[in-house]
C-alpha cells in the first residue's frame, strides 16, 4: 500500500561510515521507500535512512534510475506511523504557504 507519493520530505541517506548525505523521500509504501539523492549510493551496501521525527531506518537498494532509489526498508510500517508522519508533513506544508 502506497501511504505518500509525490512528497518531498528532506532526509539524509548513510552508508558504512559515510557523513549524511541529503536526500528528499519522494515515495513511502508499507515497505519501499523512494528516494532522491544526487550521491552515487553502492547499490552492494545496505544504508539507514534518517527522516524527520522517525525513528533511523535501515534498508537496502533495490534499484536505481538517474539520480532516484528504491530502498526497502527491513520492516512493515505500521499505519498509524505513516499517519503522523503524513500529519506533521501536512501541518509544515501549511505553515510553509
Amino acid at each position: 500500500m502506497i501511504y505518500g507519493d509525490s512528497l518531498q520530505i528532506d532526509a539524509q541517506v548513510k552508508q558504512s561510515n559515510s557523513v549524511g548525505i541529503p536526500c528528499v523521500v519522494t515515495t513511502i509504501s508499507d515497505t519501499i521507500i523512494k528516494i532522491h539523492c544526487n550521491a552515487q549510493l553502492n547499490p552492494d551496501m545496505s544504508l539507514t535512512l534518517k527522516i524527520p521525527g522517525m525513528n533511523i531506518l535501515t534498508a537496502n537498494l533495490l534499484w536505481k534510475k538517474k539520480d532516484e532509489y528504491g530502498c526497502q526498508i527491513d520492516y512493515t510500517f505500521h499505519p498509524a506511523v505513516i499517519k503522523a508522519m503524513m500529519e506533521r508533513l501536512d501541518r509544515k506544508r501549511a505553515v510553509a504557504v
